[in-house]
């Protein structure tokens, strides 16, 4: 929450009421172990048997990269250069799955 200039955190989500915008810390190497887990990829690679199976092709981002790549930070930058997809959030990130369907 921004008061008189300053910065303070809310105690819980519950305390926001649709005023700020909420954030959980995320552990992306934890997070990209139960994708390829609730995927099967992870069965797949202990399964010497199959040589076949989808791949997964996993990436985490930081904000203005992800916006570089998927946005269009051109229409966005304001007279004055600021761009908010480009300069906010710079403490975000975002964590990319795909399968990639190689058989190898």
């Amino acid at each position: 929450m921004q008061k008189d200039g300053s910065s303070t955190d809310y105690g819980n989500y519950l305390d926001a009421k649709g005023d700020a915008d909420i954030f959980f810390p995320t552990d992306f190497l934890l997070l990209e172990r139960m994708d390829h887990y609730c995927s099967g990829w992870l069965k797949m690679q202990k399964d010497k048997s199959s040589k076949q199976g989808k791949k997964r092709r996993t990436l985490t981002l930081d904000t203005s990269s992800f916006m570089e790549e998927f946005g269009l930070p051109t229409k966005t930058r304001t007279k004055d250069g600021y761009n908010p997809l480009l300069d906010d959030f710079k403490n975000t990130k975002f964590y990319l799955s795909v399968p990639t369907h190689n058989t190898k």
